[in-house]
């Protein structure tokens, strides 16, 4: 079993009640009970400390950390800009649990300890307030889709919520237990939650539940890719597991010190992982991209053998796998995608193949129509213009490589 690689570690002077990752998985931020923020740059020092907000409970980046928003056990929610300064707070009825912002904050939703929503834009302004099934029951997380176009939020109440940017319950549904943790994708497509009855759930955009998995003990947190491609899970404090988008436990890894709080990059590299010890770790998961790769490589593999056109799907293998060499994760997982897509597609293009290569077809000196297979016209005698085997693209004489595809002939 592949192990997570350590990338960097921060010890902090108190435990971490909450922690936040970028986009690219480049910065962290680690909050605490007594000890503030710190803000962590790539190599895991600190780039700013905030030690005027206690009680941290919630944090939430936008993107790579343009903005930082702060739910505080005092009533406030906070937000400051990438370099620790505190552009503007607003103080509420009750303790803020959890607070979520979209990818260029223009959607901030605070959630509180007596059941209300409360959202705003990126200069403070109130633009709407809710409570979830009108009940005083705890909100315990809000997650924002990366567009601000949709709002999950989980609830005491055993209740999950989607609502839409402006405020509209889109649905709710009944779970099995209160939802401790929520996540949505970088679209809004896809929804995995955590419920306090040891399970996790993954459902689409219209509710409809496409699996679930029920662990022997309490897990501690999920996280989703932004793709919605994997979700990965806090087991137990030392074992982190990932699942792929069909419910299958596909990886797991083992973490050296007690872990109670995790968070995953929306572009799917980096896990920032933390707990009672005060350590804040960043791990890369490269090895379980590399496993996707090959996973993805059978497939074109397969595709071949079963004499499908594979050669769209071949030149974007080889684009994935200059993308996990250079770390960029979001374009190698994006890559991944057109990968799977253009298999699907290759037996419509192996048709369309079938029905135009292999010689017959109208000869273009008389007109008259022959059977696919003749090489000459029946009716004139002249040879007939052939196909490439692979597109079925007209060659003229002496080609050795289709002008359309690149096919040897």
């Amino acid at each position: 079993m592949a192990e997570a690689s350590q990338l960097w570690k921060f010890r902090g002077d108190s435990p971490a009640t909450a922690m936040a990752i970028g986009g690219q998985g480049r910065y962290g931020a680690v909050g605490s009970r007594r000890g503030g923020i710190v803000f962590l740059g790539q190599d895991g020092r600190p780039v700013w400390r905030s030690s005027g907000i206690n009680d941290v409970r919630d944090i939430s980046l936008a993107g790579s950390g343009r903005a930082v928003l702060v739910a505080s056990g005092d009533n406030t929610i906070h937000y400051l800009d990438q370099r620790g300064r505190e552009m503007w707070h607003r103080s509420l009825n009750h303790a803020a649990t959890t607070v979520g912002v979209s990818r260029r904050a223009d959607l901030i939703v605070a959630g509180l300890l007596r059941g209300s929503l409360h959202a705003y834009n990126r200069t403070g302004k109130l633009l709407w307030e809710h409570r979830p099934g009108g009940t005083d029951f705890c909100i315990n997380d809000v997650a924002i889709s990366a567009n601000g176009q949709y709002v999950a939020v989980g609830t005491d109440y055993a209740h999950i919520y989607l609502y839409s940017a402006n405020g509209t319950v889109l649905w709710s549904t009944e779970t099995t237990g209160k939802v401790l943790e929520t996540r949505i994708s970088s679209n809004g497509d896809y929804i995995s939650y955590l419920t306090d009855d040891q399970r996790i759930y993954f459902a689409v955009k219209n509710s409809r539940l496409v699996w679930e998995y029920r662990f022997d003990r309490q897990p501690l947190w999920i996280d989703m890719v932004g793709t919605a491609d994997f979700v990965v899970v806090g087991e137990t404090p030392r074992k982190v597991s990932v699942f792929s988008k069909s419910g299958r436990r596909t990886w797991s890894f083992k973490l050296q010190t007690p872990c109670t709080v995790g968070r995953l990059a929306q572009s799917g590299g980096n896990i920032l992982v933390g707990g009672r010890n005060g350590e804040a770790i960043m791990l890369g998961i490269e090895a379980y991209l590399a496993r996707l790769l090959r996973q993805t490589q059978r497939l074109v593999e397969r595709a071949r053998t079963d004499g499908l056109d594979a050669h769209e799907a071949e030149q974007e293998i080889f684009s994935a796998e200059r993308a996990l060499e250079d770390g960029a994760h979001q374009n190698f997982l994006d890559t991944i995608a057109r990968v799977k897509n253009a298999v699907q597609e290759a037996p419509v293009a192996r048709k369309a193949v079938a029905e135009t290569a292999g010689g017959g077809g109208d000869c273009s000196n008389c007109g008259t129509s022959n059977q696919p297979g003749f090489q000459f016209c029946g009716g004139c005698g002249q040879k007939l213009e052939q196909g490439c085997p692979s597109c079925g693209t007209p060659l003229q004489p002496g080609f050795q490589f289709c002008g359309n595809c690149g096919t040897q002939i």
